[in-house]
């Protein structure tokens, strides 16, 4: 195949890949790379290399193709026909994942197999969306998927955060080797180089660039042309062949690349007579094929050729045609039909906005707004020109397509004939711009919104602000910006609701002594459906004004009906943003298992619906909980991809919670140097920006631990004294005032253990069992390792040992382990890290690695791991002669 061949990092890739799969570790790799570059070829190869096992969709039609047709194609290719057939009745691309969801768990129980999608960016958009949620949904263990797509903004989205390999050009060896075996005569070596320097090493440049030449050019005794085909334009390559079609298989091809998926009942219906023939002779040229029902096109960009090459009144026509074709869904044939039409159109407008909203009410986001876009260029009216601009670009903002959408409105600001819609343009561009990792031109853009919006328009522009201002980590700012928004709002307006909501947020972070009274105000302002319509991303402001408050049923209460208003009306961006500040309020509330359900479903859509600002936020959290339970691998993992977004986007609030949890992390794992180094820039940060409420990012106290362990009193008693300032203020929360009693008795434990013990009895008396579960069980392990022995000693550790079973903490669970079993010898401990000597206490009791992950909270490979590295250190071979370690206190081997 054209460029394989002289790629052994790829070949090497993918063959790795489909050995993982057959061993129960597969997952999801994403090839970018430009058109013609061999991203086909490399997944045919890999088909061809797996054989039965593997199933190849290929991607056609784009937003023209019916909502979900790419995922159904690829339900089939998982052999799941039942998924299939829901898909296709389904425009809700949460639904449609929740199917494919089922179709890739149903296929990797059934052993190894492969799903290879060619040309992800050609897929219908809802499509893109259901997918890439199923894939971070779940990671079928014996299903390799690869998944490829040109660096466009859409596939660059879809594969943040899956493994990529991006496909260059062949080198210098490789493209002269193809280049001389593509063509019929020897190339004279002058031609050659010409033809090398052209081709940028693109194999498919590089297969059809002597067919374009005659022999006599190529053998050096004709000049060569100045332009080539391919020249700024490479799908001309298919020029010449196109050229040589008889009439009526050029008709069919023509047909087939205007319509939306080339079905060929459609194309035979529409020119009976034609297709047997046309069929033989676009099979002999090379240039299509049937497959399940398709006229499949040999290369995407051969539709691109055979567009360009008809004059643009055949292309209308042939789009009429289309839309008076009966089998076609009825916005599909709305859809040719404004691309048939010549003028203005307002009866035909109405129809698609009408259509439009319909499938919006069923959770089509992505189909409503591409068929709003269809209206915007045959409209008579030019105000109504920019409201359908606008609300298309909401309704993609809505379903995550964050891209598109900056798109729409930018043509609203840059006309200068759209003045109605300006500012709320300007809104939607600023938040969209913040999410996407520029936050200081967003708060840029809604200054200059604030200067020229009208009287009634100022509040929700203030409002607006928070979330630009948040994320450069100016928090004296955000609380500003929502008390003008608060006072140039309508007195119970919504606005003033999303006003007062984030207002609550603001002041709860910076003084929690404020976030009860703030808060008891607000329960009658909270109406979903008006929250969401004045501000999509109102979730997080209202899910942390209420954990702020340690009102976290209350939190969860309003944050499960913000998702359920989301869910019905398909706003994914929304309800991202609710999933994920639910997840916090649960991490919170020390609800593990709740938490990474919804910090899940939250990293999943903002990653797959345009929010990856966003992301590392709750990527941190998940983070702190896979550490927590002692899931290191899964941690590292969420922090580096957090970090490198952050990194990238320099958006300084989303660091600051990586940082605390990233600290926390290191404290876990006994790296007290590194967990100074996250924790010591959250201080840093503070001391910047301006203090926050220790309940915000709760990470004094692992400060101090850290400190401590590394002999730094002095540094630790400044961060304890603040925690105690905070803590004696009037109205301060329940967590700090317990942690402050906590952090100090880490610092006093060396010099007088007795007042220690008395304040690690006040931080257990403060934390509520329930609650500050998690804090209360490092609270009773503290306090038991300071009893060492007797009664007391024996209560508080049972008290502990049953936190820490409830919270799944395998790092703990360790070390209770070894406070309750001192017969395991202490050179096991020295060399056994909390986990592993946890995964070792599991394995002498008789436990599976499968019962071992459930029962740990991991996964069975990272139990694996732990286990291989138990053997290694502990010089034996088997899970027997390691058990024999606990139960008879052995010494290691060697």
């Amino acid at each position: 195949m054209a460029g394989i061949a002289w790629r052994p990092d790829l070949t090497d890739t993918l063959r790795k890949g489909w050995q993982h799969a057959c061993h129960g570790a597969g997952g999801t790799l994403v090839l970018l790379g430009d058109a013609g570059i061999g991203k086909s070829e490399a997944i045919s190869w890999l088909a061809g290399f797996i054989g039965t096992p593997a199933r190849l969709v290929v991607c056609q039609g784009g937003d023209l193709s019916a909502p979900m047709s790419a995922a159904a194609g690829i339900a089939q290719a998982l052999g799941d026909d039942h998924a299939a057939a829901r898909i296709l009745g389904e425009i809700d691309p949460l639904q449609a994942a929740e199917a494919l969801t089922g179709a890739l768990v149903d296929r990797g129980s059934a052993g190894p197999g492969a799903v290879l999608i060619d040309d992800i960016h050609d897929a219908d958009p809802a499509s893109v969306t259901a997918l890439n949620l199923a894939l971070r949904r779940c990671a079928p263990g014996d299903v390799l998927v690869v998944v490829t797509g040109r660096p466009v903004p859409s596939a660059e989205a879809f594969a943040e955060g899956f493994p990529v390999h991006r496909l260059r050009g062949l080198d210098a060896d490789g493209a002269a080797t193809l280049l001389h075996q593509s063509s019929p005569v020897p190339i004279a070596g002058h031609v050659a180089e010409r033809l090398l320097e052209v081709s940028g090493g693109n194999p498919l440049a590089l297969t059809h660039l002597p067919a374009s030449l005659s022999p006599q050019q190529l053998a050096g005794n004709q000049l060569l042309p100045e332009d080539f085909p391919l020249t700024g334009a490479l799908h001309t390559v298919f020029t010449a062949q196109l050229a040589r079609l008889s009439p009526e298989s050029r008709e069919v091809l023509e047909l087939a690349a205007v319509s939306a998926d080339g079905s060929w009942s459609l194309l035979t219906a529409l020119r009976p007579g034609a297709g047997g023939r046309a069929l033989t002779e676009l099979e002999e040229a090379g240039l299509a094929g049937l497959d399940g029902g398709r006229l499949v096109l040999s290369h995407p960009l051969l539709r691109n050729a055979t567009v360009n090459r008809m004059p643009r009144h055949r292309w209308r026509q042939l789009n009429l045609e289309l839309a008076d074709a009966t089998s076609l869904p009825e916005e599909v044939r709305l859809a040719h039909r404004a691309r048939g039409t010549t003028g203005p159109d307002d009866a035909l407008v109405d129809e698609i906005a009408e259509a439009s909203w319909q499938l919006r009410a069923r959770g089509g986001a992505e189909a409503a707004a591409r068929l709003l876009d269809r209206a915007v260029d045959i409209t008579g009216d030019e105000a109504r020109r920019g409201r359908l601009r606008v609300d298309a670009a909401t309704l993609l903002a809505a379903a995550g397509e964050a891209g598109a959408a900056r798109r729409r409105l930018q043509d609203v600001l840059d006309d200068p004939a759209d003045t109605q819609p300006r500012t709320t343009a300007m809104l939607r561009m600023a938040t969209l711009e913040a999410l996407h990792g520029e936050p200081a031109r967003a708060w840029q853009r809604l200054q200059e919104a604030a200067a020229g919006a009208a009287a009634d328009e100022q509040g929700v522009v203030y409002a607006t602000m928070a979330l630009p201002l948040g994320m450069l980590g100016m928090v004296g700012e955000v609380g500003r910006s929502a008390e003008v928004a608060v006072a140039r709002s309508r007195p119970g307006s919504p606005q003033q609701a999303v006003a007062r909501v984030i207002l609550a947020h603001a002041v709860s972070a910076q003084n929690e002594a404020r976030a009860n009274e703030i808060v008891e105000t607000l329960h009658e302002a909270i109406d979903p459906a008006a929250l969401i319509e004045v501000d999509p991303l109102v979730g997080l402001h209202l899910g942390r004004a209420f954990a702020l408050a340690e009102r976290y049923d209350a939190a969860a209460t309003h944050l499960t009906a913000l998702i359920a208003h989301s869910r019905r009306m398909g706003a994914r961006a929304s309800l991202a943003m609710a999933f994920g500040a639910l997840g916090e309020t649960q991490v919170r509330a020390s609800r593990f298992d709740e938490a990474m359900d919804c910090l899940d479903e939250s990293i999943a859509l903002s990653l797959a619906t345009g929010q990856r600002a966003f992301a590392p936020f709750w990527l941190s959290l998940r983070g702190r909980v896979h550490a927590i339970r002692g899931d290191d691998e899964a941690a590292a993992h969420d922090f580096r991809l957090g970090f490198d977004i952050s990194d990238q986007q320099s958006t300084f609030g989303a660091r600051y919670f990586l940082l605390a949890n990233a600290g926390l992390a290191a404290l876990l794992a006994g790296r007290h140097a590194d967990a100074v180094t996250h924790l010591a820039e959250c201080w840093s940060f503070e001391q910047i920006s301006g203090l926050l409420a220790p309940q915000l990012a709760r990470w004094h106290a692992d400060l101090v631990e850290a400190y401590v362990a590394l002999g730094r009193s002095e540094e630790a008693g400044a961060v304890v004294a603040h925690l105690r300032e905070v803590a004696q203020t009037p109205g301060a929360s329940r967590w700090t005032a317990a942690t402050a009693w906590r952090a100090g008795a880490i610092c006093t434990v060396a010099r007088d253990p007795a007042a220690a013990l008395d304040m690690f009895d006040r931080a257990i008396a403060g934390y509520d069992p329930e609650t500050d579960l998690f804090d209360r069980a490092r609270t009773l392990l503290d306090k038991a390792q300071l009893l060492e022995s007797g009664p007391e000693f024996d209560r508080t550790l049972a008290d502990a040992q049953y936190a820490v079973r409830r919270l799944g903490a395998g790092v703990w669970a360790a070390r209770l382990t070894e406070l309750s079993n001192p017969h395991l010898g202490p050179a096991v401990v020295d060399r056994l890290t909390d986990v592993e000597r946890r995964v070792l206490d599991e394995v002498a009791r008789g436990l599976t690695n499968q019962q071992i992950a459930t029962r740990l909270h991991l996964s069975p490979k990272t139990v694996a791991n732990h286990l291989y590295r138990v053997y290694r250190k502990l010089g034996v071979a088997s899970r027997t002669e390691a058990a024999r370690h606990v139960l008879l206190g052995a010494e290691p081997v060697g």
